[in-house]
């Protein structure tokens, strides 16, 4: 429901403003043309919609996409159909199953159709990264930078243009200024060295020794980060009731990246029983 809602306000607040930046080039031939006005528009609202939940789905997920755009592009028009044809087959239903069984079948061919779009698409290079979960400071810092990035995108160039009576004297002051160039790229660059700095301090800060047992199942698993933030594994769990259970998958990293660790130092295996081993991030 999040993601519904995060990607349909993207949709509303970033459409128009990259439909005005983005401008392909047109050809003579009408086809081709629309075509590619066609991509263009299924691109700017995949990009509008994850620009929104993208930290959302970091966060949850704890994984980024870099060809979402090539599955929306596919999928996108089939969605459609889909949608239409669902409330067709449910609303002859009404009058009659043995009639509705006949939308119901091309109904199933287009979500045959989607499936494999899918797994296509996850197929891809790049199309799961795994990275650790942000913290609740770094995703409100997202937010805050792309908010001045949609101000000043939409409204640069046009403080001049604007009566008084309907900018105010600081807000137009404050546009102009940040229409310099070279204020706008010391900005940023001070920006990154401040977030560079904070991330630096954080490793440098010592902590104390921390020992997770991590929930596996049947076998064990147990994490250790030391006071000078080394990480070490000691086993990695798996099954020897459930083979098809991928624990490394579906359990250890999730867990290791939801405390930000991308990285472990040291493994230990205790001895190669299957329920402690038995994980493919580990092999």
């Amino acid at each position: 429901m999040l993601l519904s809602y995060g990607g349909t306000i993207g949709i509303i607040l970033l459409n128009k403003i990259l439909e005005e930046k983005i401008k392909p080039p047109q050809l003579n031939i009408k086809i081709i043309n629309k075509l590619i006005t066609f991509i263009k528009e299924m691109f700017i609202v995949s990009i509008s919609a994850n620009l929104i939940i993208f930290p959302i789905i970091v966060y949850n997920y704890n994984t980024i996409s870099l060809t979402f755009f090539i599955s929306n592009i596919l999928a996108g028009p089939i969605l459609g159909l889909i949608i239409i044809l669902g409330f067709i087959t449910i609303f002859i239903s009404f009058i009659s199953i043995q009639i509705s069984k006949i939308p119901a079948i091309i109904l199933s061919i287009f979500i045959q159709l989607l499936m494999h779009i899918a797994n296509f698409s996850s197929s891809l290079p790049l199309s799961k990264i795994y990275v650790k979960t942000p913290s609740i400071f770094t995703m409100l810092l997202y937010y805050v930078i792309l908010t001045i990035a949609i101000y000043l995108i939409r409204y640069r160039g046009r403080a001049c243009l604007c009566p008084i009576r309907r900018k105010r004297r600081f807000e137009r002051i404050l546009l102009n200024k940040f229409k310099n160039k070279k204020l706008q790229k010391k900005l940023i660059a001070i920006t990154l060295i401040i977030l560079l700095l904070m991330f630096q301090v954080t490793k440098i800060i010592p902590s104390n020794l921390r020992i997770y047992f991590i929930d596996v199942g049947q076998g064990d698993s147990t994490l250790i980060i030391t006071p000078n933030h080394k990480t070490i594994l000691i086993d990695g769990g798996g099954s020897e009731v459930n083979e098809n259970y991928d624990v490394g998958k579906n359990t250890l990293i999730p867990y290791l990246l939801d405390r930000g660790i991308t990285k472990l130092d040291y493994i230990f295996i205790s001895h190669y029983d299957s329920d402690h081993v038995r994980t493919e991030c580990l092999q």
